[in-house]
């Protein structure tokens, strides 16, 4: 929270003889607190550090310090509030317009004129030129979590090329590279459609074997599928050294191990990189082997066909209203 602003010794002639104290006590500082928005999709626009805004210093004539006006920043619907120290959840905001006081500001310091008040009458009343520093607003340590991250989480090997396909599809732009883990934490997009309708997809970092154990960043990685409401495989078509059918079992397994049942939420397996495919042969032996899902042959990279993964994520769509009501904003 704020600092709250200084108190203020001042002393006032009255007449030639006659003083008394008119020094003002400092503002409290500004709390900082998280509102709930169904215009945020992420918590990108929060830095690691918040600070409150601080109070205004107390003057003479008894003029009070500006109380630090409140920081309210916005966060998605659906965020989890958690304790960085114990890492223990302390709430959950599933609602618009939801508040939660993250640091209360702090007092602002009392002025000559307050704490003369406490003095006997005599010459140390009338005379008092003590006056209080403001305290230091509460310091708080948390963390912010989404219950859902999003519509469609994209799972995959690493390199598979997951955050092509969500820059292509979308105009998010994660970081792109070709080394194991270039997505070490989600990354959010927005599918738009006609008619204000839209669709989250969420990037995922890469799974590999043993993901379920603790292997490569393992849990941590699981978990944000687990907060995504449906999964789009995404196999890399070019890499001769992991055979495409193998590769959905083994990320299969990966997600039946760490939940049972998380497989259901799969409506698709995406083919990417066919613009390094030999033959059609071995989207149609994908296919074959796994009939319940619809297989889309693209290319992330060049786009070819990106509008066949549209279409299949179109049942998904929900009407989505940007709200611009809020008085004041984090950004």
């Amino acid at each position: 929270g704020g600092r709250g602003g200084g108190g203020c010794a001042s002393i006032q002639k009255i007449q030639r003889n006659k003083q008394k104290p008119d020094g003002a006590d400092g503002g409290d500082g500004g709390s900082v607190l998280f509102r709930t928005s169904k215009s945020r999709l992420d918590f990108s626009h929060i830095p690691s550090e918040i600070v409150g805004r601080s109070g205004g210093a107390g003057v003479g004539k008894n003029k009070t310090g500006v109380r630090g006006s409140e920081l309210i920043v916005t966060i998605p619907v659906g965020s989890i509030i958690g304790c960085q120290l114990s890492q223990k959840p302390l709430v959950e905001l599933d609602s618009e317009e939801e508040l939660f006081l993250a640091a209360r500001g702090g007092k602002g310091g009392r002025g000559n004129l307050s704490i003369s008040g406490q003095l006997s009458f005599g010459r140390d009343r009338y005379g008092c030129k003590e006056k209080e520093e403001g305290e230091e607003g509460q310091l708080s340590s948390i963390y912010l979590e989404m219950k859902t991250i999003a519509d469609i989480g994209l799972v995959g090997l690493p390199n598979a090329g997951k955050s092509s396909l969500l820059r292509s599809i979308s105009g998010a732009q994660p970081k792109i590279a070709s080394y194991p883990f270039t997505t070490l934490r989600p990354h959010v997009g927005v599918i738009h459609y006609d008619g204000y309708y839209r669709v989250r997809m969420a990037d995922i970092p890469g799974l590999i074997e043993g993901s379920s154990l603790g292997r490569g960043l393992g849990y941590s990685f699981l978990r944000h599928i687990e907060r995504c409401k449906s999964l789009l495989y995404v196999v890399d078509m070019s890499n001769m050294e992991c055979e495409p059918i193998e590769t959905i079992r083994v990320l299969e397994r990966e997600l039946e191990a760490y939940k049972p049942g998380m497989t259901e939420n799969i409506v698709g397996i995406v083919a990417n990189k066919i613009d390094l495919l030999q033959g059609p042969q071995t989207i149609v032996q994908l296919a074959r082997a796994f009939p319940k899902y619809p297989v889309m042959p693209i290319s992330a990279l060049e786009q070819r066909n990106v509008v066949a993964v549209r279409n299949v994520l179109e049942p998904f769509k929900y009407l989505f209203v940007h709200q611009s009501n809020e008085k004041e904003v984090y950004s």
